[in-house]
């Protein structure tokens, strides 16, 4: 597919998308992984919580695959480790803050043992295969962010994936601009970028004047604050317990993600000089107002401990009138609807709710266009390649790079092979791309025949015939059919499923009698005969699966 001595890169996940980051490299007959991320279920995958990357272009070369490395601790960067090593089968190298997540959560598919898993301390250098790997420290939303030079024998590329620039990140190193600039000075083949927020004017702010100003929003509320964070964001969780401080407050953390993040944080020596937190079941023998809770669920998860808190369905806490909930989050693209119906049910609480619009709350861990520019001053790269975004992003991203001086630009989206040295920029191939939902303990196709069914029966319902029938081929008893979701058998529907099963004793009645005995035709007389009684009453085609037993 590609000359061995020609430097590739390959997208399998996250150029087109926002989530679920998979990047590879191609040299000398190796290939490196850099990251191996989910993104999460919708509407349109009922059932689904989990989607991975589709791993089938290794898979087919398993054995070139020299090694994957993680360039933090977000699941959308190591999240399908869990579900893909089995397949991959390769070493791991990660800083200890990222390690320290994934040894958590590879119990959970019983790989605890199994994932051969290298530390890198940040800012350190390796090799593996044909790639020497310089790790370069990055401002981000979780610490120990790293960015890639990745130096083969035709040159170095810059992988620069989630970053920002803040020269008070307050948990961990800011971006290391000298570095930065030294391999722009050495010279670079290309600068895969960031695209997340090209869109956004300025800059992305720093964390250090958000703690200021968390500070003074939550010395203006009265009752008990709960502050809406993904868990991860070690530099919030610092925030919340300094915001405490300033406003007489104790700080509990809510959710287990929250503990897990806090556990390793302080095992890789961050949060140094904080309080122990407060358990969630001794909230309730402190003041409303010397509490200040740090919880999960700012997207609108169903499970997450703020949407069972505005459901008054948490065991240990709950919000009444007076309280304040601060959503100290950006709302991820896809998620509107279900942090919407949170909102509601917190209205319903009567519970006052302060999100980014109204007061400033969050700071985002992505470059807005300012920042962008710098980089480009910094590194000087002769190709940039956008990455970390939908294809509107990499678009954008293009043409701001353009006009900012940047010679040349490629964009690539999942599947697409793209040349950078030697020779002309180009994509060169097209593989298998796509995804898998993670369904319980095994992976199935998004566009198979599992999810497209369960899609179907969600938007249009599923119906179940039992039909009864003589060695003859005569019905021995009249019809039955369940349809839950559709019809009210007993209720008001009862006329409805009457019908329909009058109209499938009819169909098999019309059959020739020696047509009866074919189970493919008798089965799509059936199905049709109950669809039109359905589609007539309600305008819907269910499913209607057919259970023929012979007596």
């Amino acid at each position: 597919m590609n000359d061995p001595e020609e430097l590739v890169f390959l997208p399998l996940g996250g150029c087109g998308e926002i989530g679920m980051n998979l990047g590879l490299y191609g040299f000398c007959g190796s290939w490196l992984m850099v990251d191996c991320g989910v993104t999460f279920g919708d509407d349109l995958t009922p059932g689904i919580d989990v989607i991975v990357p589709d791993p089938a272009f290794l898979i087919e070369k398993i054995e070139t695959l020299v090694g994957l490395v993680i360039t933090h601790a977000h699941e959308d960067h190591l999240g399908g480790i869990p579900y893909l090593w089995r397949q991959l089968k390769c070493p791991v190298f990660a800083t200890p803050f990222a390690a320290g997540l994934l040894k958590r959560k590879l119990p959970e598919t019983t790989l605890a043992e199994s994932v051969p898993i290298t530390e890198i301390t940040p800012g350190g250098e390796f090799s593996v295969g044909a790639f020497d790997i310089s790790l370069i420290n990055l401002a981000h939303s979780v610490p120990e962010t790293q960015a890639l030079a990745i130096t083969t024998e035709v040159g170095t590329v810059l992988h620069v994936s989630d970053w920002k620039l803040d020269p008070k990140p307050l948990v961990g190193a800011p971006t290391d601009e000298a570095t930065l600039r030294r391999f722009g000075d050495e010279g670079v083949i290309a600068l895969m970028c960031d695209s997340t927020n090209v869109f956004v004017e300025g800059r992305a702010g720093s964390e250090g004047r958000l703690r200021e100003s968390l500070i003074e929003v939550v010395k203006n509320c009265d009752k008990r604050v709960a502050i809406a964070s993904f868990a991860s964001n070690v530099a919030r969780m610092e925030s919340a317990v300094r915001v405490a401080e300033a406003t007489g407050r104790r700080v509990s953390l809510v959710g287990r993600s929250m503990w897990r993040i806090a556990e390793i944080a302080k095992e890789c020596g961050y949060l140094r000089g904080c309080p122990e937190f407060i358990n969630a079941r001794d909230i309730g023998y402190l003041p409303r107002d010397e509490v200040l809770m740090l919880v999960t669920g700012s997207q609108g998860e169903a499970r997450a401990a703020l949407a069972r808190i505005a459901a008054d369905d948490h065991p240990e806490i709950s919000l009444t009138e007076g309280d304040t909930v601060i959503f100290s989050s950006r709302e991820i693209p896809g998620n509107e609807k279900a942090i919407g119906r949170l909102k509601n049910q917190l209205a319903r609480l009567n519970v006052e709710v302060i999100t980014e619009s109204d007061a400033f709350v969050h700071v985002s861990g992505h470059p807005a266009r300012e920042e962008l520019k710098e980089l480009y001053d910094w590194v000087k790269p002769p190709l940039l390649v956008p990455i970390h975004g939908e294809a509107r992003h990499l678009i954008e991203h293009r043409k701001f790079a353009r006009s900012n001086g940047v010679p040349a630009t490629a964009v690539v989206e999942n599947g697409e092979m793209l040349r950078l040295a030697p020779g002309e920029t180009e994509v060169i191939a097209y593989v298998q791309s796509g995804r898998y939902a993670v369904d319980g303990r095994r992976l199935v196709p998004i566009e198979g025949d599992v999810v497209r069914a369960r899609r179907r029966m969600t938007f249009t319902g599923v119906a179940v015939a039992t039909v009864v029938l003589d060695k003859e081929g005569e019905l021995v008893q009249t019809p039955q059919i369940s349809a839950p979701g559709i019809v009210d058998a007993i209720g008001e529907d009862k006329v409805m499923h009457e019908e329909a099963i009058s109209a499938i004793v009819e169909a098999v009645e019309k059959m020739p009698g020696r047509q009866r005995f074919n189970n493919g035709k008798l089965e799509g007389a059936i199905s049709r005969a109950a669809r039109r009684v359905f589609r007539s009453e309600t305008g819907k085609r269910p499913i209607v699966e057919v259970h023929i037993v012979r007596v």
